[in-house]
């Protein structure tokens, strides 16, 4: 499939604020907007590319105060550590979007100039006004006794 990255907005014109305190983002509503079919590409999880010692340091400094959340996408490429540091707020849409085990996006890889970009597809045709979801695949115990809603 071709990759671009234009402007997100097109397809994802809507960001939820959810009761919670939460985020999240939905698909147009318009009519003329394009629909997302099977295999298509939705959005980037774009931010800082990072190697583990100092996505981990970075970690911690997060941790350290409770307001700043945390944003890290940690994968292998090339037999290699790496993460996606989405902490810092943009426009960019792919940080916000929520976590569930049957999410109708997953995550890929696409190395652009040999560097990987973690990008969201979707797992499913996904229609007008739904809600963009992929499982976060983190299942450590720790984790999910922070965040229990990671086992949904």
């Amino acid at each position: 499939f071709k990759i671009c990255f234009p402007n997100q907005m097109t397809n994802l014109q809507q960001i939820l604020k959810f009761q919670q305190l939460s985020l999240g983002v939905k698909t147009a509503a318009s009519l003329e907007q394009k629909r997302f079919k099977k295999g298509d590409f939705v959005v980037e999880y774009h931010g800082e590319l990072l190697e583990l010692a100092e996505a981990k340091k970075r970690e911690a400094q997060y941790a350290e105060d409770p307001e700043t959340g945390c944003y890290m996408y940690y994968f292998q490429y090339w037999s290699k550590t790496y993460c996606i540091d989405a902490t810092t707020e943009t426009d960019r849409l792919g940080r916000l979007v929520n976590h569930s085990k049957s999410g109708n996006c997953q995550t890929r890889l696409h190395p652009i100039d040999g560097k990987p970009h973690l990008i969201l597809v979707a797992s499913r045709d996904i229609n007008a006004e739904e809600e963009l979801l992929y499982d976060y695949g983190d299942r450590s115990k720790a984790s999910i006794s922070a965040h229990p809603w990671l086992k949904y």
